[in-house]
């Protein structure tokens, strides 16, 4: 027996069921929908973050109008535009706000001045089906990065060419911290320890005479790139070259010493100066440089940078007594004791007997270079090829933590 109202009461509970279904269908597909946008956000914040970390390995450390402009272009790129009103495909509403800071003002990295903190904020994410029930204006999202140059000290010699072999002749090389890239081959003579922590060719197998590798034997690896870009000083000379308007000749005879002034040279003589000095500053060397008769070579105390043009001919520091060189540490090409342009194929020599040389050392067309030991703290070479001869040992320690020359962004939290 049908009761009285009985239709009326299924009717109602039916559209009640159907309509909470629907809400929880529609959540569950505006939540989807905004949990992929978040993640969109999320990469978009992550590259912003590491793309303003990256502007400071060329601008310096820290550079809040450098960091700021990288990143919001790197989060335009990804379709998030600072203050833009509307996302482009792919991103995630509009009223985007690309916020930068440099250094960090709170978190782990608060002062830290090589890290960038980014934070993507998109104040109305759309909704679709959930507008039904009241979400009209969509909903907030925050995502958050932080990025940080880190030192990297995993290269201290690069033998870029592919072409030409290079050879480690007898020596004793203590390089614990920083490892060996050649990106052909290398004979290996005699060497009575070689101890590095990576020793990597990219061309054929080492020829081996009788060398002990105390952590690591050379492998195969991948031919790696030139690591000029990534590095502070050498990019900045590599896009900011010295002028040579004004350069002058100047020679040297005879003495028991002689300073020689920083600036530019078309011609630079040095004979039988027993003991010369190089002033503080940038040495720019666009066209012969001799140097005979001269017993030892050091640099003052501020440091130098000798810049090599595709016209100079590079210092030759052969058979000398003494060399004593050490990059300036501040200023644009801070910690680049010398720069060759690529397109110069000929090769400094440091081969003195006593050396003491620090920082960059910059000719990746060089590929007949001849280095002579060193023991003056932290270096980089990047040359085409070279002979590294074994009369002094090599001490290729690593740098005190984040003093490393090379230096690349990762993301730090």
């Amino acid at each position: 027996m049908r009761r009285t109202g009985e239709a009326g009461f299924v009717l109602p509970f039916v559209a009640v069921c159907l309509t909470v279904l629907l809400g929880f269908a529609a959540m569950a597909i505006d939540v989807g929908y905004w949990e992929y946008q978040q993640r969109e956000q999320q990469s978009a914040t992550d590259a912003a973050a590491l793309g303003g970390a990256r502007q400071l390995l060329y601008d310096g450390c820290p550079d809040q109008s450098a960091a700021t402009t990288a990143a919001r272009t790197d989060a335009s790129a990804a379709g998030y535009t600072n203050s833009s009103g509307v996302i482009a495909s792919g991103g995630g509403g509009g009223n985007v706000t690309v916020t930068v800071v440099n250094p960090p003002s709170a978190g782990p990295y608060s002062g830290v001045n090589c890290a960038v903190d980014v934070t993507i904020k998109s104040s109305h994410v759309p909704s679709f089906l959930t507008r039904l029930f009241g979400f009209s204006n969509g909903t907030p999202e925050t995502t958050h990065a932080v990025a940080a140059l880190n030192a990297n000290f995993n290269g201290c010699i690069y033998l870029l060419s592919a072409t030409v072999s290079s050879i480690f002749n007898g020596d004793t090389v203590s390089s614990p911290g920083c490892g060996f890239y050649i990106n052909d081959t290398a004979t290996f003579n005699g060497d009575p320890t070689f101890d590095a922590p990576f020793i990597g060719y990219a061309g054929g197998a080492p020829t081996e005479n009788g060398t002990t590798f105390t952590q690591a034997s050379p492998q195969p690896m991948l031919a790696v790139s030139d690591p000029c870009p990534e590095i502070a000083g050498c990019s900045y000379l590599a896009n900011n070259p010295p002028s040579t308007s004004n350069c002058s000749s100047a020679t040297y005879n005879g003495g028991s010493s002689a300073t020689i002034p920083a600036g530019c040279y078309s011609s630079l003589t040095i004979n039988g100066v027993t003991n010369v000095t190089f002033a503080t500053g940038q040495f720019v060397f666009n066209g012969s440089v001799t140097i005979n008769g001269v017993q030892s070579v050091s640099s003052a105390s501020g440091g130098v940078n000798f810049y090599v043009t595709a016209n100079g001919t590079p210092p030759t520091f052969n058979g000398l007594s003494s060399v004593s060189l050490s990059p300036m540490t501040t200023g644009n090409y801070g910690g680049i004791l010398y720069y060759q342009v690529p397109s110069n194929t000929q090769s400094p020599i440091f081969n003195g007997v006593s050396q003491s040389i620090s920082g960059m050392i910059y000719a990746p067309g060089a590929t007949a270079a001849v280095f002579n030991g060193t023991s003056g703290g932290y270096l980089v070479i990047v040359v085409g090829a070279a002979t590294f001869n074994g009369s002094a040992a090599y001490d290729l320690a690593s740098p005190p933590p984040n003093a490393s020359i090379i230096q690349k962004a990762v993301l730090a939290q």
